[in-house]
């Protein structure tokens, strides 16, 4: 998202300034920077399809701050494929697991990407501009929205370089040949056969007069030029007439054609016998090539996109190009004579057109946005620039006009600058909107003395009611709640959406708290009413955090995770109600803040470390498995234990790299442990179950299997109930891939969360491990112990293996063992140890076995 400080409105100013008046590869670049710089993308590029349209040539390339060296790349395995020459194209997160064989995504750390095609004006596919980011999009559709509003532009660009170029290119080979060629005088006899040839610097056609003499005209000739050329000569040879001006394409010797104009007359001999012909080739190279590039630039001139008006000095109208009858709907005949002021709007007053004049004497060039009239009387805006003619005598003898219709772009920014700060949704301000309004709240504060409250409000159990009656449904849900909110504030007031169900409000001139309370009074209880959407009755209510300026600060970040971390404390209070932000709730985001920032380098800095905890066989005390427990080995505070930071990885969205990590130094352990031993031991690893919600969990243990040499069957998947709730199908068929690969999967804390016996037939679990809890309480507590026998009766029916964590002492042992449980594990036997201390602790169990 646009940085909050950034008002979007001048960032539309800023594109246009950028490259309004711009060509060209500098055009190319000014749109990349620009649009790089202002939504803050890693990497932005305009592309051309070339070899066939298999590969893409980057030209221009924005990133690291700088446009960079372009490069060619194959489309095929690429996001790039599904866009050119279709349709634009959003990944916002994971484009890597999208696109596997895509090397470059890998080699950058692309974590998305979004492009558009470019056609040409014909349809025709001809390129592509693309954003590329290390990090998910969040602001896809201010994106999209400026793809609109520059892909015309980019495809324009593209055809008018094009046109340029091959101009250019003819006009340099015209000139070439011009310098190589000169008028000759030459001889053929009756046969047409060079006799004679006089010398002309460089040679005619490049030939020295050796090489031409015995060589007719038409052998210099292509062969159709020939055969046409030889056809109108014949003409005249049959009847032996003299000749002037017969133009002829010939080939010269490098390659090269040459337009000569050819002028002869009959030789007779005393007798009047025709002896052939005498005459002269004259080089008229330049002027064809003249003559074709004014026809070539008038081609340019009339498919082009942009209005061309010319002007003499006296600003009467002397050219029009077919762009201009289109935008204005005047023709060329009803155009030329008259001046420009048949377009004027009226809209700008005479001022206005005294500033152009005097701009134009000045520095003879003028550009900007003026609104115009077209035939039918309708008024449009346009981008119009004005330069000024001159002779070689450097005296103005006209003016040149190009202008564009703007209005589809004029849309597109009161489009832009409404989602720059309002939520598209609920129709509330959004986070930009917010800021500059709390910015001012707090001006006005400090200036009057009055407290300025920012509410947080979260809708409770809004999830579960989107997740079971539809997006569409929880759509139509938020925008009721938002309606109740900014109904029941002031004028004043300022209402938010920053996101899924959070809103913000903003109360200034708050004389004192109380004031405050009851307008907070009166959202919890309009929002607790219930709602009726498609005939459905449902009823959720609301949880409201509250910070005050200038009490608790005055920046609109801090202050928004203040009343975040206040509603969080309504939450754990039951739902329905509100708090006020307090000191202790200040150090515990300071707290959290402080992991967020370390999480980070944790895992930049490769702080994390594997603790192994045996598990035993029940019956004959052999260790057989264990599991893999993450610790993070902090530089300052030391060993830190994952009750503290697991939650706040899945949180801040690393824990499928913690978890790949994990997973990898577990497997290669296991390798080298089995290794050292010289048996079989199976590793459990704990996996959070938002890594099979946004991770491709087959693929990433076939990659780790692969890549370390564990064997399948001595890895054991920990996943908790928590993975269960969603019942989603596509985790089902993840757990169903993995169990394909030989992989065990194991229930972790079976009983404390959202048991259900239908988890235990629908899902290929193999190990079911009672939570710690249950034992802890099997003395004391005679349900507990009830509980235990459930769970393992019911596990010997469906033919799982169970697991009693926690065990601490030789009572519970003996207990668990008689009940039937298959496998121990707890401090009774060995708390959780680093490596080298637990393949010692393995290796002495294994002696002590034998």
């Amino acid at each position: 998202m646009i940085d909050n400080q950034i008002e979007f409105s001048r960032i539309l100013v800023e594109l246009s300034n950028a490259t309004s008046s711009k060509i060209g590869d500098e055009y190319f670049n000014s749109v990349v920077k620009h649009l790089a710089e202002s939504l803050s993308m890693d990497i932005v590029f305009i592309g051309e399809l070339t070899n066939n349209a298999t590969q893409v040539r980057t030209r221009s390339m924005y990133s690291n701050n700088q446009i960079v060296d372009n490069i060619v790349y194959d489309l095929a395995d690429t996001p790039c494929d599904h866009v050119a020459g279709k349709e634009a194209c959003v990944y916002r997160n994971n484009v890597q697991h999208a696109f596997p064989k895509d090397i470059m995504l890998q080699e950058m750390g692309i974590e998305s990407y979004m492009g558009a095609p470019l056609f040409s004006t014909t349809g025709k596919p001809i390129g592509l501009i693309v954003v590329l980011n290390t990090k998910p999009i969040k602001n896809e559709a201010l994106i999209e929205t400026y793809f609109e509003l520059v892909v015309d532009r980019i495809g324009a660009e593209f055809e008018r370089f094009t046109a340029v170029n091959s101009l250019i290119a003819q006009e340099k080979k015209l000139r070439d040949l011009v310098f190589c060629s000169s008028d000759f005088i030459w001889e053929v006899d009756e046969k047409l056969i060079y006799t004679e040839v006089h010398y002309v610097k460089n040679g005619l056609l490049g030939y020295s007069p050796k090489e031409m003499l015995g060589k007719t005209p038409f052998d210099f000739m292509p062969l159709l030029e020939r055969e046409s050329v030889f056809k109108k000569f014949k003409v005249l040879l049959d009847k032996r007439e003299s000749f002037s001006n017969l133009l002829n394409l010939n080939i010269h010797k490098n390659g090269h054609n040459v337009y000569l104009e050819t002028s002869g007359t009959p030789i007779f001999n005393e007798l009047g016998e025709f002896k052939g012909y005498r005459g002269i080739d004259k080089d008229i190279t330049d002027r064809k090539n003249k003559e074709l590039a004014l026809e070539l630039s008038e081609k340019v001139l009339e498919t082009a996109n942009e209005a061309v008006m010319v002007t003499d000095a006296a600003h009467n109208i002397i050219k029009v190009n077919q762009a201009f009858e289109n935008i204005t709907g005047f023709s060329e005949t009803e155009a030329l004579g008259n001046k420009p002021s048949i377009l004027k709007s009226g809209y700008h007053n005479s001022d206005f057109y005294l500033e152009m004049q005097e701009t134009l004497a000045r520095e003879e060039k003028w550009d900007g946005e003026i609104w115009n009239r077209r035939k039918n009387g309708e008024i449009y805006p346009e981008w119009l620039t004005i330069s000024a003619i001159k002779t070689n005598k450097n005296a103005i003898e006209g003016y040149v006009s190009l202008f564009n219709d703007i209005s589809r772009r004029k849309k597109i920014e009161d489009k832009l600058k409404h989602q720059a700060n309002y939520d598209a949704l609920t129709g509330l301000a959004n986070r930009n909107l917010l800021a500059d309004r709390f910015s001012r709240a707090i001006s006005r504060g400090e200036r009057e003395n009055k407290l300025v409250a920012l509410l947080f409000i979260d809708l409770d159990k809004f999830k579960q009611v989107n997740d079971s009656l539809g997006h569409t449904y929880g759509d139509k849900l938020l925008k009721d709640a938002a309606k109740r909110i900014s109904t029941h504030l002031r004028l004043a007031d300022t209402a938010a959406r920053l996101g899924g169900d959070e809103f913000a409000v903003i109360l200034p001139d708050a004389e004192n708290l109380y004031q405050i309370e009851v307008t907070v009074h009166k959202l919890l209880k309009v929002l607790a009413k219930s709602y009726i959407i498609d005939n459905h009755e449902v009823f959720i209510s609301a949880s409201i955090g509250i910070t005050i300026s200038p009490h608790d600060g005055t920046d609109i970040n801090d202050l928004l995770r203040n009343a975040d971390t206040a509603m969080y404390k309504a939450k754990e209070a039951g739902r329905n109600t509100f708090r006020l932000f307090t000191d202790e709730m200040h150090k515990a985001a300071q707290e959290r803040l402080f992991l967020e920032n370390a999480l980070r380098k944790a895992i930049t800095n490769n702080e994390f470390v594997l603790h192994y905890q045996p598990v035993v066989n029940a019956q004959t005390g052999k260790i057989c498995s264990c599991e893999a427990l993450v610790r993070w080995q902090h530089p300052e505070r030391g060993l830190i234990f994952p009750d503290k930071f697991i939650q706040l990885a899945e949180e801040m969205g690393v824990i499928g790299e913690l978890g790949e990590w994990v997973l990898k130094e577990a497997a290669r352990f296991n390798v080298e442990l089995c290794q050292h031993i010289n048996r079989d031991i199976s590793i459990s690893v704990n996996v959070s179950s938002d890594q099979f919600k946004h991770f491709n969990m087959p693929s990433l243990i076939t990659s780790v299997i692969k890549q370390t040499g564990i064997q399948a069957k001595n890895l054991v998947l920990e996943i908790t109930e928590s993975l269960m709730l969603d019942d989603n199908n596509l985790i089902v068929k993840q757990l169903e891939e993995i169990k394909g690969l030989n992989v065990e999967l194991s229930l972790d804390d079976f009983g404390t969360g959202y048991s259900s016996l239908s988890y235990l037939q629908k899902y290929p679990l193999s190990i079911i491990k009672i939570d710690r809890s249950f034992v802890e309480r099997m003395d004391s507590n005679s349900k507990s112990e009830s509980l235990i026998d459930a769970i393992i009766s019911l596990s010997q029916s469906l033919e799982l293996s169970v697991v009693a964590e926690g065990i601490e002492t030789v009572e519970q042992v003996s207990k668990l063992k008689a009940k039937g449980c298959d496998y121990f594990q707890g401090y009774f036997y060995a708390k959780p140890l680093p490596e080298k201390m637990f393949i010692a602790f393995v290796t002495d169990n294994i002696k002590k076995s034998n």
